[in-house]
């Protein structure tokens, strides 16, 4: 994964992004540096936040996922991140992945959301994966309109 990095990014690099959310300081969308209030107080990056990829980058991890081809993040990394760590408790969590909301445990089929609209699922079952590359923070915080699309774009890649 050549063009995955935590941010703010160089110039060179910021030209390539998308803009997120209104920085309400500056008048301008914020582009190529963490929208997080956390991320920004610490410089740029934290542990939730910060972290900028690109579509090649992320089929490759996801690639690698599915058919691990070295020991970093290897089988068994992968085996216990695709599993639930909360117990009874809901929603149902694991490492960095947790089922997918509108499917069931059995389909393995499990889900990564990021803040600002992007989503990638992986269904080791099915030898699938997807990424969907979206940017709900441009216009609004609300959640509901995308969570509806998230939805649609899961079943039919999943079905």
């Amino acid at each position: 994964m050549t063009e995955t990095r935590f941010g703010p990014l160089p110039a060179d690099v910021v030209a390539r992004c998308a803009p997120t959310e209104l920085d309400e300081r500056s008048g301008t969308h914020l582009k190529g540096t963490a929208h997080d209030f956390s991320a920004r107080l610490l410089g740029g990056t934290c542990g939730i936040a910060g972290a900028f990829s690109t579509l090649a980058d992320l089929s490759r991890f996801l690639r690698h996922i599915l058919s691990p081809t070295q020991a970093s993040l290897g089988p068994t990394w992968i085996k216990d991140s695709l599993r639930i760590r909360t117990g009874e408790l809901t929603p149902a969590r694991g490492l960095f992945w947790h089922p997918a909301p509108g499917t069931e445990l059995r389909e393995d089929i499990w889900v990564h959301y990021g803040f600002t609209g992007t989503a990638m699922w992986i269904s080791p079952k099915q030898q699938r994966w997807t990424v969907l590359l979206t940017n709900k923070l441009f216009l609004s915080r609300d959640r509901d309109p995308l969570t509806a699309v998230r939805g649609a774009f899961r079943s039919a890649t999943f079905s």
